[in-house]
């Protein structure tokens, strides 16, 4: 069934690209849509006929282990730690390692759960990577999914971790990380992760939507699952609507398949665009995008002009493809769903959630983080009035800072504040975000007005 569902041709130019860096010994990151089948990459990587076909005679030197970022319980530096190990020990238990290197990497697995100890948890996975790696022909490749929110949060000593495990076994360990963003836009302190940074980015991979064999291939393994009459006219058409985007390929199938229209897409077509169900992809696709990206979609459905390198970004991601008539979106979906967002105000200060834009002095800013956000968000909502540092905090940290010791302090919301600052107004003389001293702080209009 993996078989049919992942041919040895699937995604062949991508994994072809990874497959490069992995046999350099080299690490990267592959960048793709939410909901345009990133995950599923990872899952034809850890394919042993994959191994064969990519890696030759070599195949066998190499482990491909999945870290399934989805799996954690809670987002600390711990749980990364302890989930890296349970998968470490799951696949060499699994392919026959010796029974005292098993033994030995389940006592340091069992150590890290029972004192939840952070550096413990570090050293753990250190010692367990230098007891794999003894062979030297032992090469070692950690999959992360699901990457986005560890990077954007956790504390820069996991990565300068990840980094040191590298660093002692060059060309035996890399690491692929998959995100929907990339990695610059996720953290404001990349100089606190620099070195980690640097070791995933030199290498990008971009993950569109599918071509159209691919796409064909695809329908022709979900329709076989679910039979439903489909004519050449028919995949031609879900070809077309879907533009390749796997999430949007199964949301019409689905519909398709619930309607019980044998072989009739086309009565279903004229409806799709205002199903939920191609709204929710349309709108994972939307998130998957930055502000200045979502900007100039605006601009392409209007028949404006777009900025050639934001152009050049969005060919990258599949999101707009060259036609004969000019640069087209790739699915007439998502084109649609395009023209009916609510455009960005005009007003030269605004801060929305929904569509999430931050416009300052009539420019767009990208760059924050998640917390940067809500902070900015939170002031601005409350605009002129003093907000206490106590509901800022209880506001925007909510409950999964709980597991900061000590809570959040003063200094980590003034070093928030000051990190937001230096992306919205010049920090050594705000005009924005006004301090109240021994209160709090206020978002205020500079102009008075």
């Amino acid at each position: 069934m993996e078989q049919d569902r992942y041919p040895l041709t699937y995604r062949a130019l991508q994994v072809r690209q990874v497959i490069s860096w992995i046999k350099a010994g080299q690490s990267g990151c592959i960048v793709g849509l939410r909901g345009g089948g990133i995950s599923n990459v990872l899952h034809f990587l850890l394919l042993e006929e994959a191994h064969q076909q990519y890696l030759k005679e070599d195949y066998d030197d190499f482990a491909f282990i999945l870290i399934d970022l989805l799996a954690l319980t809670e987002c600390t530096e711990w749980a990364v730690c302890e989930l890296i190990l349970d998968r470490l020990l799951a696949h060499f238990h699994s392919h026959g390692i010796k029974e005292d290197t098993s033994r030995e990497m389940a006592s340091l697995q069992r150590e890290v759960i029972r004192s939840r100890n952070l550096f413990s948890a570090y050293r753990a996975v250190e010692r367990c990577m230098d007891i794999l790696c003894r062979p030297p022909s032992q090469r070692i490749v950690l999959l992360f999914s699901e990457f986005d929110e560890v990077f954007r949060t956790l504390d820069p000593s996991l990565f300068r971790c990840l980094r040191a495990i590298r660093n002692a076994h060059k060309g035996q360990v890399c690491y692929v990380v998959a995100v929907t963003n990339e990695l610059a836009r996720l953290r404001n302190d990349l100089a606190e992760v620099e070195h980690f940074y640097q070791l995933v980015s030199r290498n990008v991979c971009y993950l569109g939507p599918f071509c159209e064999a691919e796409t064909r291939h695809m329908i022709h393994y979900l329709s076989v699952r679910r039979p439903v009459g489909l004519g050449e006219e028919d995949t031609a058409r879900l070809v077309e609507l879907s533009g390749g985007h796997p999430g949007l390929l199964k949301a019409i199938l689905s519909l398709l398949w619930n309607a019980h229209q044998e072989g009739n897409l086309e009565e279903l077509a004229a409806t799709l665009k205002d199903e939920r169900a191609v709204q929710a992809e349309c709108q994972k696709v939307w998130e998957s995008l930055s502000a200045s990206e979502q900007s100039a979609l605006y601009a392409l459905v209007a028949g404006a002009q777009v900025a050639p390198n934001i152009l050049c970004r969005l060919k990258h991601r599949g999101v707009v493809r060259a036609g004969q008539l000019g640069s087209l979106i790739f699915s007439p979906l998502f084109a649609h769903f395009v023209s009916q967002r609510p455009r960005p105000s005009t007003q030269s200060t605004l801060v929305s959630r929904d569509p999430p834009i931050v416009q300052i002095d009539g420019q767009l800013v990208e760059n924050l983080t998640e917390l940067e956000f809500e902070m900015l968000c939170y002031l601005y909502e409350h605009w002129g009035r003093v907000c206490t540092k106590d509901e800022l905090i209880a506001d925007i940290y909510h409950q999964k800072y709980e597991r900061m010791k000590g809570g959040v302090t003063d200094e980590a919301l003034q070093k928030l504040v000051s990190r937001l600052r230096s992306k919205i107004e010049p920090a050594e003389r705000p005009r924005y975000i006004v301090t109240v001293r021994g209160e709090g702080y206020k978002f205020v209009d500079p102009d008075g007005q």
